[in-house]
């Protein structure tokens, strides 16, 4: 004879049903985080053309029927690399400032933290896809929109701290926020092939005196 349920049996259901559900949606997030790591790893060693699906299943030690679950094609699979490693690039920079002294001191201090994050695997792996967008028509339609949100980001992050300092000339503040991006980019492509620290941070110490004279123009009157 069938026994009636009530409410209490019910949500005892309720609680299994979430037992059940829980571990299962933590193992999906993890071996899609290690497949995205496994990517940032290739990407960083080999390269963008080089990094196929069937090397970043081998290295992260995953069947081909688990990447494709997670990423159908290469591109869907670069485009989460993509916004993993911008994420990872923001919260790089948000640690190293976090020990600074607000105002002037963490607005001088972050374009040193920013290049210490442009040497890292991520922000590496972000170059190799931006670099792969040019020839693949897919990455290219959509990665502008990853880059483009990272460097609002950053650009916002760099005004806050620039009106915290009394700066007034946002035009001016984005321009220089945008020289030093490339400018780091590029070392950071140039360092990949000389391998020549030592030129690299020199190049970054020149930038930051620059940027401490123009932060004392910007501070005392409008640049024009």
């Amino acid at each position: 004879m069938a026994t009636k349920r009530g409410p209490r049996a019910k949500e005892k259901d309720g609680d299994n049903v979430v037992a059940i559900r829980g571990p299962h949606a933590e193992r999906t997030a993890a071996m899609r985080k290690r497949l995205i790591e496994a990517a940032i790893e290739s990407l960083e060693k080999n390269g963008y053309g080089a990094t196929t699906l069937q090397l970043v299943t081998d290295n992260a030690g995953a069947s081909r029927g688990a990447i494709l679950h997670h990423f159908p094609n290469k591109v869907d699979l670069m485009i989460a690399v993509a916004e993993y490693c911008a994420e990872k690039q923001n919260r790089h920079v948000a640690r190293m400032l976090a020990s600074t002294q607000p105002g002037m001191d963490r607005f001088l201090a972050l374009t040193m933290a920013t290049w210490d994050a442009m040497q890292r695997p991520p922000a590496i792996a972000l170059l190799e896809i931006m670099m792969g967008s040019r020839s693949d028509k897919d990455l290219g339609t959509r990665f502008p929109a990853v880059i483009e949100a990272l460097e609002k980001s950053q650009r916002e992050g760099v005004w806050e701290q620039a009106q915290s300092i009394g700066i007034t000339d946002r035009a001016q503040v984005e321009a220089m926020s945008w020289l030093h991006t490339a400018a780091m980019r590029g070392l950071a492509m140039e360092l990949m092939f000389t391998k020549d620290v030592r030129k690299a941070n020199a190049a970054m110490k020149l930038m930051r005196r620059y940027k401490m004279w123009l932060t004392g123009e910007l501070v005392t009157k409008p640049y024009e």
